[in-house]
């Protein structure tokens, strides 16, 4: 049995860097992206009158996709065993945040920790280690989302640029991009199939928060389960979570006892001249009413050295509102290939928000806050080097 080959290709179920696997042994990589950005229709940092928005401009330390360093294995044990493990942090490869203390910021690092621009501080991205076998993987640790993974794939931006799906999309509204304290398990693939189980003890850094009353937070515990299918260029997933002692009930004793529920599918076909995806998702939650659901249509084209980036969202904000107000995004962009591991970036999207809607657009590495009513539009040209 070929263990380098199943690395790999469990490499590729968590989106790792394939450059960790080229060879057993102990790998060293990281991604430094750095793009000039230009961002507006944000909520001004300190107030403002009444539909007032306010813009910003600066060099963002990721706007594809944040910059990261790590260390990565593996181990052939013997018997067809191999031992797995992976520790990356974030850094800002521009010496800050671009967002932090400005206009509308909400940035895309999990605890806010703009020390370092994604993640939840200095080896906060993945950190894991399992095993693999012919039986499959198992991994423990803190894990790459299966629902954020899936987004990726189907989204042409890959979540980054400012074409990023997640400036709009309500699945990962609860979620972390990484969940903490997680043990999953990923099959064989059968036939272009395989199959993700997870579970999070306590997914997220600061749940067990003593609150006015005294009594200790429930941890807010995450089950995952997953099926993936690819063969030649079709793709399709389907994912689940249920985030467990997620919400309090309205009016209760500030305890959290209510879940909330996230499907999604999505798909796609490579025809070589053109490929095209689609995603949708929804949500619901304990003791709220209504729904939020999103949906994506992306398209890439190569061209030249390149590839031709466009996507349509749009996402309906409907738990607990009967308005149930709408934001949609159409963006645009190009990635040029100078090398395997260097390539240049161009993009735009414009965002459009129902009253009620708040959304802003944003890239990888930097999110903000809209106004509601008002559109936000953004901007990005950049260089990203993988090493």
């Amino acid at each position: 049995m070929n263990m380098r080959f199943i690395a790999c290709a469990v490499a590729g179920v968590f989106g790792l860097a394939p450059l960790a696997c080229a060879n057993t042994g102990v790998q060293l990589y990281g991604t430094i992206d750095l793009g000039v950005t230009h961002f507006s229709g944000l909520a001004p940092s300190a107030g403002g009158a009444p539909g007032q928005t306010a813009s910003t401009t600066g060099l963002s330390s990721g706007a594809q996709s944040a910059s990261r360093i790590g260390i990565s294995g593996s181990e052939d044990l013997g018997d067809g065993l191999m031992a797995l493990f992976r520790a990356e942090t974030g850094f800002c490869a521009s010496g800050g945040q671009l967002g932090a203390g400005t206009a509308g910021f909400a940035g895309r690092a999990t605890a806010g920790d703009s020390a370092y621009c994604s993640g939840t501080g200095f080896m906060g991205r993945q950190d894991y280690v399992g095993l693999a076998g012919g039986f499959g993987t198992f991994l423990a640790g803190r894990l790459m989302n299966l629902a954020y993974l899936n987004e990726k794939a189907a989204d042409p931006f890959a979540m980054g640029m400012t074409g990023n799906y997640n400036n709009i999309n309500t699945e990962l509204s609860g979620a972390a991009l990484e969940t903490n304290q997680t043990v999953a398990y990923v099959s064989p693939a059968f036939h272009g199939f395989d199959t993700t189980l997870g579970y999070a003890f306590n997914v997220l850094p600061n749940d067990y928060i003593v609150p006015a009353t005294h009594q200790q937070q429930n941890a807010v515990k995450t089950w995952v389960a997953g099926v993936n299918y690819r063969s030649g260029g079709a793709f399709a997933a389907v994912d689940f979570q249920l985030l467990d002692d997620f919400v309090a009930q309205p009016g209760g004793n500030g305890m959290q006892t209510g879940a909330l529920k996230m499907f999604q599918v999505s798909g796609g076909y490579d025809f070589g001249v053109l490929k095209l995806s689609a995603l949708y998702g929804h949500t619901r939650m304990d003791y709220f009413s209504g729904d939020d659901s999103s949906w994506l249509l992306g398209a890439t084209i190569p061209a030249g050295r390149g590839d031709i980036l466009a996507s349509l969202d749009e996402s309906r904000f409907g738990l607990g509102d009967p308005a149930a107000p709408s934001a949609r995004q159409y963006a645009i962009g190009y990635t040029y290939s100078m090398s395997k591991r260097t390539n240049l970036y161009a993009s735009y999207a414009h965002v459009s928000n129902d009253a009620g809607s708040t959304r802003a657009v944003g890239d990888a590495t930097d999110g903000f806050t809209g106004v509601s009513g008002q559109d936000s539009t953004g901007m990005a040209v950049g260089i990203r080097h993988d090493f």
